[in-house]
């Protein structure tokens, strides 16, 4: 045992005394580090939601509500009727135990049921309908040659009418009538010298989409083109090719769902705003790649409104696309729903980079339990996450069904670790992964 005091002579009687408070230091010294790193290790995560003092939960993540989406302030539960919490939070746990406090004069909540789902909140909205070929496509079927244009399938007369207007029949991707049934069909394209809307050019490096009121509008940079169309949908042209046509004042920026940067900051774009992620652990846990991000300037950055910054409890904005790894399905998120792109070419017209995965399995019931009393007051159930661990995203979804009305007063949400070996093991590898993420390492376990 470690000695600090050896050059002091103490009688046999303090002597013993020293070594049992030395003992006792040191055990407290050792349970002390015991219990620091089983929080470590093996970490649980409260969430609180109070109706009876709601300025409480100032950013609190529960967000008790309706299925319409109003929040529910006032405690109140209809029986039988659907009501909905959540809750987002980075790390690996075993369950959830979910805690009611009833008001005095309310009724027991005792077997009302909660269902669980966990995905990434967008991928859980409701499904709306699929979605065909993003405009200025170029697609053929058999030796049928179309553009999509303005939202509408537009076939070109002939091939002669096509190579007239300066089209590449190496260009069009090959694809087939079910995949054109998604865009709704307009009437042919005949004049060889007037373009359809969302034709694209290309003049000098600089590329160009015209509009359905015949000007052209300017992409603000090869990348921003780039990041919706392929190269070889540009039609070369020269600059006298400008003279014939006026050019809109406000230029293309980048598809939606693109990340770019600049300087040190990334953002997600979407229509005329771009989100700021403050936070390389947030752009990750929110199921984004490195490897997607376009670098910007700064006039770029200009055409966008910022908005407040994307952190975890942040809803993937409208352009997000999922692709479900389990089904091999696509899916686009626009105006609060997820629609369907119905193929793989479907997808890529509107995809340039890596879709965010996630498990169609996601979408069904994960877990659930029934309230039951407890010995000290209140009711609470346990739901294992078992079966959510392999499903991506940080987004927990709660179903609750009232037996009977109630009135509650506090919502109460533990997450909790089990202390096993597997576990402990897991927590060491992220610790080292999270280690070498923020410092640039390379390589990982």
């Amino acid at each position: 045992m470690l000695d600090l005091t050896r050059e002091i002579k103490l009688d046999e009687k303090n002597t013993l005394r020293y070594r049992r408070w030395q003992a006792f230091f040191y055990a407290f010294c050792f349970a002390s580090a015991l219990y620091v790193a089983y929080f470590i290790f093996f970490p649980t995560q409260e969430f609180n939601f109070s109706f009876t003092m709601l300025t409480s939960n100032k950013g609190n993540a529960v967000n008790p509500r309706t299925t319409d989406g109003t929040l529910i302030t006032d405690g109140k539960f209809s029986a039988g009727q659907k009501s909905f919490f959540d809750t987002s939070l980075v790390g690996s746990f075993s369950k959830i135990k979910l805690s009611f406090t009833p008001n005095r004069l309310s009724t027991s909540p005792e077997n009302s049921h909660i269902d669980l789902r966990k995905s990434y909140r967008a991928f859980l909205f409701p499904e709306g309908s699929p979605v065909g070929f993003k405009n200025g496509t170029l697609v053929k079927h058999e030796n049928a040659f179309y553009l999509i244009s303005a939202g509408k399938l537009r076939k070109f007369k002939d091939r002669s009418t096509l190579f007239a207007l300066g089209f590449s029949e190496s260009a069009f991707i090959d694809t087939d009538e079910q995949d054109l049934s998604y865009t709704p069909l307009d009437e042919e394209i005949t004049d060889t010298k007037i373009y359809p809307a969302d034709s694209l050019f290309k003049i000098d490096d600089v590329y160009y989409r015209s509009s359905t009121d015949g000007s052209l509008e300017k992409f603000s940079s090869a990348g921003a083109f780039h990041s919706q169309y392929e190269e070889n949908f540009a039609i070369p042209k020269n600059a006298d090719f400008l003279n014939a046509y006026a050019v809109a004042k406000n230029p293309i920026g980048f598809a939606d769902s693109s990340l770019i940067s600049y300087g040190t900051s990334a953002f997600i774009v979407s229509r005329d705003k771009i989100y700021p992620i403050g936070d390389p652990d947030i752009f990750l846990n929110q199921g984004y790649d490195w490897n997607d991000i376009i670098i910007a300037s700064s006039d770029e950055l200009s055409l966008y409104t910022k908005e407040k910054l994307f952190t975890l409890t942040s809803v993937h904005p409208d352009g997000t696309i999922f692709f479900a790894t389990d089904t091999q399905k696509w899916y686009q998120i626009e105006n609060g729903q997820k629609h369907e792109l119905p193929s793989e070419k479907i997808a890529n017209s509107w995809l340039k980079k890596h879709p965010i995965s996630v498990l169609a399995k996601s979408l069904e019931v994960l877990g659930g339990c029934d309230l039951q009393k407890e010995t000290f007051g209140g009711y609470a159930c346990l739901i294992p996450l078992n079966d959510t661990e392999d499903t991506a995203g940080k987004y927990y979804e709660f179903t609750f069904v009232a037996k009977n009305d109630l009135k509650i007063d506090n919502l109460n949400l533990l997450y909790e670790k089990n202390m096993t070996m597997q576990n402990l093991k897991l927590a060491l590898r992220n610790m080292i992964l999270r280690i070498k993420a923020r410092y640039g390492i390379q390589s990982a376990p």
